[in-house]
């Protein structure tokens, strides 16, 4: 035997120079499968058998068929004498020149497998008794801690196999090349398996004593292998993940498919009947992935971890169960290494929870997953921000990258739009007789009976109009109940119908008083503010010109200020809105109607300051009377149903109000809001030299943050700062 130390750079010289492929090629897989059904089988092989083996490998050309034959008189004519395997290797190489690396290592296990059977079945049979005695006893002599396995062929050959596997995957994932580190090491890679294959034959050919000798050289072939194989793995590893998501990302976005494929791909999930998530509506019932089937709504509620407050949960549980066109929500915390929580803290919100919650997110969202969101959802979401709602239609695309504003904006059945239908109409029998009848003049005379026909021919039209409305409008009712209706586009269409800023914009469903006040025309004063010496005067003020206008004039208090809202309610002072909740519910709405008005805007190309849109400037207005930051101590808004009449300062509210006496000739010619309004401006030009003004803060989720704001009090640009706020832990 030849001195097994080589010069690994003398051994790829020769290894590449036995490389000349032509671009012959093979189906590695089909190969590879025939080859293990052979390895595994408990027959000897003998020529037949072999021929049969051959055929199973089911090649489409008679050429490779010849090369495996050829591989395999090679070995076996080389078996019966210890020749040097670095040799054999390399002649193994040089009959498979025109087939690619990853080819010739299938071809060379190809051929193995055949001389395998015949070889080891008759050298196992014949020396395993002597062999395993005499192994047992030099193994343990030497090493104490050595395998007691007498015969390390299957460790070596499950190696290269492995090793071929790994590299056949790895050439075979679509769309993307070969990384460098593995194109360097194919040629390692393929010596290494012609070495094992060689190594292996002669080992089962020789005499037992004889074997003692290969076993050093076997563990370091199997040590090489292993090692190219570890490298490998990490390509094929990070092969796989980018495989994983390019398919996650085309599903999501383009596809395809089906939203049972899209979600198995997002929760790691490989069987449709798999349990992966729970929901509390149902008693903590769990479900598989197949509960989302075809007439299922679903999106996907993100969050930064377990960044999620209870006001936020509490209005998603209400929005959940609000009516059945509400799609199922899925909860996914994006989890951020650096923010570490345990299974523990995620049950306790889970258990707050009326929608879909998995078991363990650590386990069941993909990483291609959670890439997906980091690097396409932005900056919708973003780690530590707020969390957003991902809409998905039947297919499993995304048709809304946040309906988390659309709805808290809009109630479910204003966003159904069930005005969408064929309208009833009951009068169309009159019409089509008075068609029929002048049409059928001067008839009456020869058919006798002709009202009669016509009056049945009415019948008969407005049966079929009937039955064809009724079709149309339950394939409507179908679509409307299988479609997820939380679109981009359905949002937009609703921005598109509302062309004012009005109350009903400010305060949606949110009081069913307010709501009512608002349809009657009523005049309604909200107002805000933490002076409550002011708040006490401004209230008593408007109960007392209420009075003297015999005007219906309703107070609502929705500022944020708890100890004035205490205060107002011990004191009765005026209406409020019924809890903190509903504070918090209020000014969330108004973000969030503001947010999706600016990006319905910036859809239509309206950006910055030359988009003068009254509506996201009475959104601002209010918002930036109740910042953090601000120097408005106090402000009203006055309405007459819809109509927003006035909004601005506390203090000149509260001087028009004081003021009555010197407007109230007006009330004769003009209404008690066009008086209030028109006084109002001229203590607004008295009074241009208050500096109480309003702060504003977008979220940095906003896709375009403007360079400059102008004050809605003053007028003024604005002084922009950058904040850090840290709420993590707060309830």
């Amino acid at each position: 035997m030849a001195n097994f130390h080589i010069d690994e750079n003398s051994m790829m010289d020769l290894v590449c120079a036995t490389h000349n492929p032509d671009g012959t090629n093979i189906n590695s897989n089909v190969v590879l499968t025939a080859i293990e059904k052979i390895l595994n089988s408990e027959k000897a092989a003998d020529k037949e058998t072999s021929e049969e083996m051959l055929e199973e490998l089911d090649l489409n050309f008679k050429e490779c068929s010849l090369k495996i034959q050829h591989l395999c008189f090679e070995l076996t004519s080389k078996s019966s004498s210890i020749i040097d395997r670095h040799l054999i290797t390399i002649c193994l190489l040089s009959t498979l020149s025109a087939y690619s690396w990853e080819a010739k290592m299938v071809l060379m296990l190809a051929a193995f497998s055949i001389s395998y059977g015949k070889l080891n079945i008759f050298s196992r049979q014949r020396y395993r008794k002597e062999l395993t005695k005499q192994l047992v006893i030099v193994t343990q002599s030497a090493n104490p801690t050595a395998s007691k396995d007498p015969n390390p062929i299957d460790n070596l050959i499950k190696c290269a196999m492995d090793l071929t596997k790994c590299i056949v995957e790895i050439n075979q994932l679509s769309s993307y090349y070969l990384p460098q580190s593995i194109i360097s090491v194919l040629p390692f890679a393929s010596y290494w398996v012609g070495r094992s294959i060689a190594c292996t034959v002669a080992y089962c050919a020789c005499p037992p004593m004889t074997n003692i000798k290969f076993e050093s050289e076997l563990n370091i072939i199997t040590t090489k292998i292993k090692d190219i194989l570890t490298s490998c793995s990490l390509a094929l590893e990070a092969k796989r993940s980018e495989e994983s998501y390019q398919a996650l990302q085309h599903a999501l976005f383009n596809n395809s498919t089906d939203k049972l494929k899209v979600l198995k791909l997002i929760l790691n999930v490989i069987d449709d009947n798999e349990i992966s998530l729970s929901t509390h509506a149902d008693g903590g019932q769990k479900i598989g992935l197949k509960f989302f089937g075809e007439d299922k709504k679903v999106a996907l509620l993100l969050t930064s971890g377990l960044d999620i407050s209870n006001e936020k949960i509490q209005f998603l549980n209400a929005f959940y169960n609000n009516t059945f066109s509400t799609p199922y929500i899925v909860w996914i915390p994006i989890l951020d290494d650096h923010a570490a929580w345990s299974i523990e803290q995620y049950e306790e919100f889970q258990d707050k929870m009326l929608f879909e919650v998995m078991d363990d997110p650590h386990k069941r969202i993909a990483r291609s997953f959670t890439r997906f969101v980091k690097e396409n959802l932005l900056p919708h979401f973003q780690i530590g921000e707020e969390p957003i709602l991902v809409s998905l239609d039947q297919q499993g695309r995304i048709v809304h990258t946040n309906a988390m504003h659309m709805i808290q904006i809009w109630s479910p059945d204003y966003i159904e739009d069930k005005k969408l239908r064929v309208e009833a109409r009951n009068n169309i029998i009159p019409f089509i007789e008075k068609e029929m009848k002048e049409r059928s003049q001067g008839l009456d005379s020869l058919i006798f009976d002709i009202g009669e026909q016509i009056r049945h021919l009415a019948y008969e039209i407005d049966d079929k109009i009937d039955g064809w409305a009724n079709q149309i409008n339950n394939r409507i009712n179908k679509l409307r109940e299988h479609s997820n209706r939380y679109t981009s586009e359905r949002e937009n269409a609703l921005w598109k119908k509302e062309k004012d800023w009005s109350l009903g914009l400010v305060v949606g469903e949110i009081d069913s008083g307010l709501t009512n006040w608002i349809r009657d025309e009523s005049y309604i004063f909200l107002y805000g503010g933490n002076d409550i010496k002011w708040v006490r005067e401004f209230t008593s003020k408007v109960h007392e010109v209420s009075f003297k206008t015999q005007s219906n004039i309703h107070l609502i208090y929705v500022g944020k200020n708890e100890k004035v809202r205490a205060s107002i309610d011990e004191e009765n002072m005026s209406d409020l809105l019924e809890s903190p909740d509903d504070a918090w519910r209020f000014w969330t709405r108004l973000q969030s109607a503001l947010l999706s008005r600016i990006n319905y805007l910036n859809a239509t190309n309206c950006h910055g300051d030359e988009c003068d849109d009254e509506i996201a400037k009475g959104f601002k207005k209010l918002l930036g009377y109740e910042c953090k930051g601000k120097t408005m101590k106090e402000w009203a808004l006055l309405s007459k149903g819809q109509k927003v009449v006035v909004c601005g300062h506390g203090a000149k509210m509260l001087r028009v109000i004081n003021e009555y006496e010197s407007w109230k000739e007006n009330m004769a010619l003009k209404s008690f809001d066009q008086a209030f309004k028109d006084y109002y401006n001229k203590v607004n030009t008295c009074l241009s030299n208050s500096h109480s003004c309003c702060a504003f803060e977008y979220p940095i989720t906003l896709k375009e943050i403007p360079t400059k704001e102008k004050c809605p009090e003053c007028f003024h640009y604005m002084q922009k700062l950058v904040t850090f706020t840290c709420y993590h832990g707060d309830s």
